[in-house]
């Protein structure tokens, strides 16, 4: 499979949302928005955490939350907010909405029944 970019409505926890695409990296645990788009949608940093990349290097992060909307499924979830070439959409959000990428035609599909996820 290929790079897959996904588009889904984006916003702040208040629901201030536009469409944006994503990158989705099924290696990627939180959604990552850097800190530009972060301004565009108001979004404030709440805290700071540590992260380990691919690479295996530990940088810090800003921490906030966002709402994001794919296909018909809604849901409010932690982001990061660290300089990055492009948004990456990241497993926390694809498992909460009960959504994943078929590694074939690298479509969105649903994976259960909606309900936000609690485990």
């Amino acid at each position: 499979m290929g790079l897959v970019r996904v588009k889904a409505l984006f916003g702040d926890a208040k629901r201030r949302v536009g469409e944006v695409t994503f990158l989705a990296d099924a290696g990627a645990y939180f959604p990552i928005i850097p800190p530009s788009l972060a301004k565009d949608f108001q979004i404030e940093e709440l805290a700071k955490t540590e992260l380990t990349l691919a690479d295996k290097r530990r940088v810090e992060a800003g921490v906030s939350l966002a709402y994001f909307k794919l296909m018909n499924r809604e849901g409010v979830f932690q982001v990061t907010i660290m300089e990055s070439p492009e948004p990456i959409l990241g497993v926390i959000v694809f498992e909460g909405l009960g959504i994943k990428v078929d590694p074939v035609t690298g479509k969105l599909e649903y994976s259960r029944p909606y309900g936000l996820s609690a485990i």
